[in-house]
């Protein structure tokens, strides 16, 4: 949930971006033309839960102040059953004096999935523009989007997502270029650069980046094309995952996923979402039995949980796909996201790399921040049989890879040292990453020709292997398990 600030921040054009782009895609975007005439009109749909007054009217005055009339059709706010008391009547009294803005309210609670549906079956544009209920959206940025998909239907675009201070509510913008979505085999969306494939089939600066997934909260659609992909799987619960499903779908039935760089909408990252979390994995779950045929088990591998999740039925989604001869999520690997390393997964190298005479002791890798995982220490802890920082894989390159996150890191060891860290993989191993899994389950740096030890941490209880020489104990003995269940 958003948290309170005293009063409505500044909107535009007080609040202006800072760095955002480099100065020919700025100029270039200033320079664009558009036929106001002949775009389509777009409904704003804003669904809310318990948002706070300041950022929930920031977000719709911002709306307003910076849509061209004749393009804004409406703006949709769907109140998700809040019971916060300033959203009752003393926000209907508020927004019955703006003008194109309806209040729609559902009647129990159904989740950021369905209050979205709610909005869209009642909008009366033609393109569907939604937006969280923690944004401000910056000049110039629905006309990009519009044209785009007045040029191209089956484009479903988002703008760039720049910063908002949590902390000061300060428009911040971004520091570079716009990045695109991709995911980890968690079904983790993560952001990344623009690859250099992607630079090349640009024709100019501001033209529209292709992007594998979105992040799901601002996007634009046209109404038609939305109902024609099935608009959300209605399955879903309450928040997470559905930004990937929708991904998945988009580019396999035929359309494309872009950002454009002209667009910019601010959003507050909160650190508390105002939805729960509980229903993500299940929504994960139904993500990847619908689009991911096989490489679905590369996802359970990384999350055993997931294979008990009760995930409801998919036989609608799956006729779905077939009904829209959708391709395969081969295609999609191979054709859209061929930058993400699709692991080699054979069996009996991965999983838990356990100890045999530490027993009930794996690896583990958690580095205290997820985002930058590079250069810790790999330890021993007791095997839980959850994935995530116990998952490891050999892989034919004599890796062993952490490949749960992305970027994908690689154990090595450095020059002199006998602890085991965490390093970037590399297309060719280097020689301080190799490794041998012998058959009797000794694990054989190659570089300092040593085996990997459980040993006991200095003046600790805790363990972590390290690099010894080499003997028959038992503790330089490894093996991979899959699951505890």
């Amino acid at each position: 949930m958003i948290r309170e600030c005293e009063c409505l921040l500044p909107l535009i054009p007080a609040a202006r971006p800072v760095g955002l782009f480099l100065s020919s895609q700025r100029e270039r975007c200033k320079e664009k033309k558009y036929d106001y005439d002949n775009l389509p009109r777009t409904s704003v749909i804003i669904a809310f839960y318990n948002e706070a007054w300041s950022t929930l009217l920031r977000t719709v005055y911002s709306v307003l102040e910076t849509s061209p009339d004749i393009l804004l059709e409406e703006v949709i706010l769907v109140d998700d059953y809040s019971d916060r008391e300033h959203l009752k009547e003393r926000l209907a009294n508020e927004l019955s004096g703006l003008p194109k803005v309806r209040l729609i309210r559902a009647n129990k609670r159904e989740g950021l999935v369905r209050a979205r549906l709610l909005g869209a079956s009642a909008a009366r544009g033609d393109v569907l523009t939604f937006l969280d209920c923690h944004c401000e959206c910056h000049e110039g940025w629905l006309e990009p989007l519009l044209q785009r998909i007045h040029e191209e239907e089956s484009a479903v675009v988002c703008p760039v997502i720049d910063v908002i201070d949590w902390n000061t509510f300060e428009y911040l913008g971004n520091s570079g270029e716009p990045q695109i979505g991709g995911f980890d085999w968690r079904l983790v969306f993560t952001w990344h650069t623009v690859p250099e494939r992607e630079r090349i089939r640009m024709r100019s600066p501001v033209d529209v980046i292709r992007s594998p997934t979105m992040a799901g909260g601002l996007f634009a659609v046209s109404k038609k094309y939305f109902e024609y992909l099935g608009s959300y799987d209605t399955g879903m619960e309450v928040w997470g995952g559905e930004n990937l499903e929708f991904s998945f779908r988009i580019w396999q039935c035929g359309g494309t996923l872009e950002t454009h760089p002209c667009s910019h909408v601010g959003h507050v990252f909160p650190k508390q979402a105002p939805y729960s979390r509980s229903k993500a994995l299940a929504n994960s779950v139904r993500a990847a039995e619908v689009w991911m045929d096989e490489f679905k088990e590369l996802y359970y591998h990384r999350n055993p949980r997931a294979r008990l999740e009760p995930f409801g039925d998919v036989t609608e989604r799956k006729q779905l796909r077939a009904k829209l001869q959708c391709k395969d999520f081969k295609w999609f690997l191979e054709t859209v996201y061929p930058e993400l390393h699709v692991p080699e997964d054979r069996p009996g190298f991965f999983g838990m790399l356990q100890n045999k005479g530490l027993k009930d002791y794996c690896f583990d890798y958690n580095p205290p921040d997820e985002n930058q995982i590079m250069g810790h220490q790999v330890i021993l802890y007791l095997c839980h049989g959850m994935g995530q920082n116990q998952f490891f894989e050999y892989t034919s390159q004599k890796e062993i890879r952490y490949n749960t996150h992305q970027p994908e890191g690689c154990i090595a060891v450095e020059a002199g040292m006998d602890i085991l860290t965490m390093h970037l993989c590399k297309e060719t191993a280097p020689e301080n990453q190799k490794f041998i899994l012998q058959e009797d389950g000794s694990l054989f740096h190659e570089q300092s020709q040593k085996c990997v030890q459980a040993a006991r941490k200095e003046s600790s209880d805790s363990f972590v292997p390290l690099l010894r020489d080499c003997t028959s104990s038992d503790h330089q003995k490894w093996f991979f398990k899959e699951r505890m269940f």
